[in-house]
Formats: C-alpha cells, sequence, structure tokens
C-alpha cells in the first residue's frame, strides 16, 4: 500500500515565486495526496494562485497584526505559527510523510516525493541555495553546542546532520504525531539566536531523533539577499488595516 503524502507550504505576499513553485510541483510522479497552504495577509495575487491550482488542496487561513513582528519578538515568530498551524493539520490527516515546503522553492526532480520517503527516516532535509553571496549549499550542522553553523560548498550523499531547513523538510508520521516536536517562535537575542525551524530541529535533536539530509535531491531556491523573507519584512504602517485581528498563538 502506497503511503499517504501531504505537501504543507506557508505562504505570504508570494504570488509570483508561488505560482512557479506550483508548476514544478505539478510534474511530479507521484503527486502528493494533498497540498495543504497556510497564507496570512497577503495583498497580491497570492490567493489567486491557490485558487488556481488544480490539484486536491485546502487553505488555512490567519491574521496578523501590523506590530506582530515587534510583539513576538523574533522575526521568525510568524513563520512559526504558520508551520505549527500546517503541522497540526498534518496531525489531523494522519499522513505517513508531511513534506514542507517553501513557495519560493522548485523541486526539480521529478521522483522527489519517492527520493525523500525512500529513507524510511523521521526527519529528512534537502540542501538548496541560500541567499549567500558565496552560493554554498546549506549541510547544517550545530557545532558541538557553540550554537555556531557549519557550512560546506558541497554535500554528497544521505548524511547526518544536526538541524536543517524547514524550506524543504520531510516528516514521517511518528515525527508528526510526536506533541513533543513543535514549531514556536524562538528565543531571539545578543546571546541566543535560532530560526523556528533550527530550534525545532534542536529540540527534536534532544529527545532523541536524527537530523539527515538527503544531497541527491534537487532543490532550487529563488530567494536573494535583497529580498530575503517576506515575513522578516517590517509590514507597512501606513496601509489600511481592514478586517485584522488579533492571532494568539497559544
Amino acid at each position: 500500500m502506497s503511503n499517504k503524502v501531504i505537501f504543507l507550504i506557508a505562504t505570504y505576499n508570494q504570488a509570483k515565486l508561488l505560482e512557479d513553485c506550483l508548476k514544478y510541483c505539478n510534474r511530479l510522479e507521484p503527486q502528493p495526496d494533498k497540498y495543504i497552504f497556510c497564507e496570512n495577509n497577503s495583498i497580491d495575487d497570492t490567493l489567486d494562485v491557490i485558487k488556481r491550482f488544480k490539484r486536491p488542496k485546502e487553505l488555512i487561513r490567519f491574521w496578523v497584526r501590523d506590530d506582530a513582528v515587534k510583539t513576538l519578538g523574533n522575526p521568525y515568530g510568524i513563520i512559526a505559527i504558520a508551520r505549527q498551524m500546517l503541522l497540526k493539520r498534518a496531525r489531523q490527516l494522519d499522513s505517513d510523510y508531511a513534506i514542507f515546503i517553501d513557495s519560493d522553492i522548485t523541486l526539480l526532480y521529478k521522483y522527489f516525493i519517492d527520493q525523500i520517503t525512500c529513507h524510511e527516516k523521521d526527519i529528512v532535509g534537502a540542501p538548496y541555495l541560500r541567499p549567500f553571496p558565496e552560493g554554498m549549499f546549506l549541510a547544517s550542522k550545530w557545532d558541538r553546542g557553540n550554537r555556531k553553523l557549519w557550512y560546506k560548498k558541497s554535500c554528497k550523499g544521505f548524511q547526518r546532520c544536526t538541524v536543517t531547513s524547514g524550506g524543504c523538510l520531510c516528516l514521517s508520521r511518528k515525527a508528526i504525531q510526536d506533541k513533543r516536536l513543535f514549531f514556536d517562535p524562538p528565543i531571539w537575542n545578543k546571546k541566543r539566536k535560532a530560526s523556528e525551524d533550527f530550534s525545532y530541529c534542536i529540540r527534536a535533536g534532544k529527545v532523541g531523533y536524527k537530523i539527515w539530509i538527503d544531497c541527491n535531491l534537487q532543490v532550487g531556491h529563488y530567494a536573494t539577499a535583497s529580498d530575503y523573507k517576506p515575513w522578516m519584512i517590517k509590514r507597512d504602517k501606513n496601509r489600511k488595516n481592514i478586517g485584522y485581528i488579533d492571532f494568539s498563538y497559544k
């Protein structure tokens, strides 16, 4: 019996990139059973792109106030909320695998799903180009507890790592249903900085999970240093917000 696989996509104001992302998703064989989108506050054509996408899908929407980044205390707070909503839905759907992909990701390998799930591991990431001038592939490792990221110019095969990005992240049923594992707005201060996905991996490692990265996967990443992540951008205070409501993460 084939595995039940769902894709989890958080997006905000990235209509053009999301449209391209979904074009590549349409080429996948096999297809995931369902695409779950989580969107907040978009004022571009993001919702229209999702509506036009013909694959089985669901849409989760939430709104945040303009001062949400400041209130949460770190730039990753909003995406943490979106990822946790998606994870909660994956638990409800009781999928065998849930795969997070960001809306600026392109899955270049046609048999991506079979490749990332064939290892039968609980947490598997994929390398993709990060927006650094060096254009390095990400092979994230937490350096002996010093919280210093380790990058290298290339990585090969299937290997262990300590943290990996949520931009392309596959979770097994075991990891999905384990409520010790969750995304939350991480601690963000001068002494300790960690994104919501790295915090997830650190939490998983502490309770005994092993984190893996499949360097054979071909994954594109469109983000650039000048246009990094939309949830990190301070929202326009002059824009009139109609219908916005407070969203409590707890």
